[in-house]
């Protein structure tokens, strides 16, 4: 009887277990193809993610780059210093803000407190990321009551603005160099915050300004970094 059976197995003629071998079968057809529908969904919303926060990452890049201007001292073909400075607009702050959450993954609640605090604090302050290489770090000092360099933020009519504040950068870890790629080992990174109005109470940037300066100067020498404001493009167009 059980060598019977066993040849009833072997052949495969036992209709219970045809039946068994079918529903097991279709179980799992049914578990791989919603393994591999999940797996796609998984994989396709990991793109669109990627693609997203690719996108936001060259848009950021984009504005950094739109924003930044680049200066240099020589002197007797020795360099002297080396500077970038971001001017931190309201287009550059959405920007800042947008790939910051994205970074962080912030919550809607975060995003809009990030993005207020922004924001107001253009309307406070004109403020610049600057990014200072010398040869010698005493010389990048720009904390001291009598710095190597003087720094100031001029527009298209000569009206001149000093530094309200000039902080330090205290790390210079990923949490910065991400959003700064051009701060690295060698420099040192400052946020240096102008008023919005020179002396008579004219605001420093008015609408029809067309461009303003950033003017670092000292015993070595002098550097401008200018940045053309959108009113001049809407003049020329």
């Amino acid at each position: 009887m059980v060598s019977g059976r066993w040849s009833v197995v072997r052949r495969g003629d036992c209709p219970y277990l045809r039946a068994e071998l079918r529903r097991i079968g279709t179980v799992h057809g049914i578990e791989i193809m919603s393994y591999l529908l999940i797996s796609c969904c998984l994989f396709l919303t990991s793109c669109a993610a990627q693609q997203v926060t690719k996108q936001t990452e060259n848009g950021y890049r984009s504005v950094l780059k739109k924003w930044t201007r680049d200066g240099k001292v020589y002197e007797n073909f020795e360099t002297k210093l080396l500077i970038n400075a971001t001017f931190k607009s309201e287009e550059f702050r959405e920007a800042y803000v947008n790939v910051y959450s994205k970074s962080y993954m912030l919550d809607a609640e975060k995003l809009s407190k990030l993005m207020t605090e922004e924001r107001e604090a253009s309307k406070k302050y004109h403020e610049f990321f600057l990014s200072i290489h010398t040869p010698f770090l005493e010389w990048s000092e720009l904390e001291k009551k009598e710095p190597l360099w003087a720094l100031y933020l001029v527009n298209d009519l000569g009206e001149t603005v000093s530094p309200l504040e000039i902080k330090k950068l205290k790390e210079k870890g990923p949490g910065v160099t991400r959003f700064y790629p051009f701060l690295d080992d060698w420099s040192e990174g400052y946020s240096v915050k102008f008023p919005l109005a020179v002396a008579d109470g004219k605001e420093l940037m008015a609408p029809e300004t067309g461009y303003i300066k950033l003017i670092m100067t000292g015993p070595s020498g002098k550097t401008e970094l200018l940045w053309e404001l959108k009113s001049v493009k809407g003049k020329e167009g």
